[in-house]
């Protein structure tokens, strides 16, 4: 009889276990304050206590499950907790967003007088302490040598009365004419990436596991796949920037439909 309630104890442990153990997942998140990303917050699941920080676009991923509760924080934003629902899981990049902290200044007490209103009744209760008056000696500028004082630079185009008859007027045409009929303005062109420069990012950024199992593409057509995405489109919205690593993620996902809309 011991050993039957022994098996049936370890079986309901065992049970248990299991069930906890298959409800953790991953969450991927944003953090963001003002639609601005948080980079370097502080973000902790107080329920599993583990604990990571957002990248340098305010992304992170955390090992969570139902009902935990992570709370994220930082030096210059408000702490907020942040209780997991089923639906979290179940989005792409799950979106929180913090607010900025307001430094409030200390009150300020103004001692020991209280104003009243009237100016001139204030002003004779209030006590001013005169300021220190220095007296200083009258200086002697015949005794003061000057020194570090430049030779005036004569102006080759308007010279002294003594050279005034000197005005070189070629001098002065050649002057005008590099001032208005000089190097026309450096035309700067944004840089705009290749195929091959695309499918090295793309390799980059998103890991097979992406491809396979959120894409729904196959490593054999993982190729084709990035060719497809290659377009325009790319480099008009400069979606290889790292600010805008998020929108670059929706076009992979958007195309990743078109691509299998044309497979089929």
């Amino acid at each position: 009889m011991r050993n039957k309630l022994l098996l049936v104890l370890l079986f309901l442990f065992s049970f248990n276990s299991f069930s906890q153990n298959e409800r953790v997942k991953i969450l991927r998140a944003i953090v963001v304050s003002d639609s601005v990303q948080v980079e370097r917050a502080t973000v902790t699941n107080i329920t599993a206590e583990t604990v990571t920080i957002t990248n340098d676009i305010g992304q992170f991923t955390i090992f969570a499950k139902e009902d935990d509760v992570i709370m994220i924080s930082g030096v210059a934003f408000e702490t907020k907790l942040v209780k997991l629902k089923a639906s979290d899981f179940e989005e792409m990049i799950f979106k929180i967003e913090i607010s900025q902290k307001i430094n409030q200044l200390d009150e300020v007490k103004i001692g020991p007088y209280k104003l009243s209103g009237d100016l001139t009744y204030d002003a004779k209760r209030i006590k001013v302490k005169p300021a220190f008056k220095v007296e200083l000696p009258p200086i002697d500028w015949s005794t003061i040598e000057i020194t570090g004082v430049k030779a005036r630079v004569e102006n080759m185009f308007m010279p002294s009365s003594s050279n005034a008859a000197k005005v070189d007027f070629v001098k002065i045409g050649t002057a005008l004419a590099k001032l208005f009929g000089g190097n026309p303005k450096k035309k700067y062109v944004t840089h705009k990436a290749d195929l091959a420069e695309f499918q090295t990012e793309l390799t980059k950024r998103f890991s097979e596991q992406f491809f396979e199992e959120t894409l729904k593409i196959s490593k054999s057509d993982k190729a084709l796949f990035v060719d497809f995405c290659f377009s325009e489109e790319i480099n008009d919205k400069k979606l290889l920037e790292t600010s805008n690593a998020l929108a670059l993620m929706e076009y992979v996902i958007a195309k990743s439909n078109e691509f299998k809309q044309i497979k089929r």
